[in-house]
């Protein structure tokens, strides 16, 4: 974020708003919290003599209207009510410049929220809200990096299972969508991306949460990914609004991975076997502790095939916890594709694996295995067709 100060010697704050010869401006780091001064921007004073210039201060409103919050020592209520308007957090102090900025990071530490304050309102994190709260996924993302060997994408308006959707919503149509779907469960908490591809393989996800955030800020923006591209991506995340993510792990073990998938693409390089299974874990992990490092809440889920991976999920569980993440989703398999000879896992086996992780992780147990264009509360009402009905979708490949 970026706050002007109100000096004369770039060390302490000590100039009325209307008085200052010039502002100091400072960018402050929200990931490392360290800030430094970027510039000095000199201004023409509107208080003369006991008269106001207000031509001098339309121009010094100007001047901080790239900055988020301006500091001075005094300002009278006209400025303040002027810099408030324009989204200005106005702050009158005097003092040293380090020792404020100090005290001002501390304040902003304090206010971000916390996990657990996001997520009492996310329906996948938070049991409380499980059957209260609505979410809304915006089916978006055509292209997938990974192919799993139980996966298959298709267009239907019936299966209830990821990867399903009805087609792809244009980029341009999310934020009228988003609108929509309001009006029709005003219980929408969370707008996702999920889906039917996977949301960094291709930089559409993060236009479309940069739309939405921008009109609907206060709603929680998620994206659901397999963490091949997390890497390198937090940072456009949070700035795109998004407050939590969602990584699907269902190994950490190279091999056991390649029983999992059948092949990645990275840099444009199809990789197979023990080799795609060890760059996919690592860049998962990385990712999930890029993501935490700044702030957002991660979940992870766990696709739970028997014979391949019942064993191992005290390990993922450990693992993932060790990276950052909060939370911990085993969901069973839906046989299909390569795999659609394994039965999905029984009840029993289910529990077990949740009680085992949940030695290292909250286990989230309502998952309902929601389709790419969700919309509604989950488990109790479900307004896609609604919501899509009349739109001509585009298509996209099944593999």
């Amino acid at each position: 974020m970026r706050v002007a100060i109100a000096t004369t010697d770039g060390m302490v704050i000590s100039k009325h708003f209307g008085k200052t010869p010039e502002f100091c401006i400072i960018d402050i780091d929200e990931a490392s919290w360290t800030w430094q001064i970027t510039e000095r921007r000199e201004n023409s004073p509107a208080c003369r003599e006991g008269g106001h210039d207000a031509a001098a201060f339309e121009k010094s409103i100007g001047i901080v209207e790239d900055c988020d919050a301006v500091f001075v020592s005094k300002l009278g209520p006209h400025a303040k009510i002027a810099l408030e308007r324009r989204g200005k957090q106005v702050l009158e102090v005097f003092g040293f410049i380090d020792e404020t900025l100090e005290k001002y990071i501390a304040y902003l530490k304090r206010k971000r929220p916390k996990h657990r304050d996001v997520m009492t309102e996310h329906p996948c994190f938070s049991d409380g809200s499980h059957g209260r709260r609505g979410r809304l996924h915006l089916p978006v993302c055509r292209s997938c990096n990974i192919q799993c060997r139980f996966c298959v994408r298709a267009l239907s308006s019936g299966e209830e299972r990821p990867g399903v959707s009805c087609g792809i919503l244009p980029a341009d149509e999310a934020v009228a969508t988003v609108a929509k779907a309001l009006s029709l469960c005003p219980e929408i908490t969370v707008v996702g991306i999920a889906g039917p591809g996977d949301a960094l393989a291709s930089p559409v996800a993060l236009d479309v949460f940069s739309r939405v955030h921008e009109q609907f800020p206060h709603l929680i923006k998620c994206l659901s990914t397999n963490g091949l591209a997390l890497p390198g991506n937090g940072p456009a995340l949070r700035d795109a609004g998004v407050r939590s993510v969602t990584v699907t792990v269902n190994a950490v073990d190279p091999l056991i991975t390649s029983e999992v998938i059948s092949h990645i693409i990275y840099e444009g390089q199809a990789i197979r076997g023990a080799e795609a299974g060890r760059l996919l874990i690592e860049r998962q992990l990385t990712g999930i502790r890029e993501v935490t490092g700044l702030g957002m809440a991660v979940k992870v889920n766990t696709v739970l095939i028997p014979t391949v991976n019942d064993r191992h999920v005290e390990d993922i569980a450990n693992a993932v916890r060790e990276a950052g993440a909060s939370m911990h989703n085993i969901i069973p398999l839906i046989p299909l594709h390569e795999l659609s000879h394994i039965p999905a896992p029984t009840c029993a086996e289910l529990n077990t694996a949740r009680d085992t992780a949940g030695r290292y992780l909250k286990q989230f147990r309502h998952c309902r295995h929601c389709r790419a264009d969700a919309c509604g509360v989950p488990g109790k009402s479900d307004f896609s067709g609604e919501l899509y009905s009349g739109r001509i979708m585009e298509t996209f490949s099944h593999g």
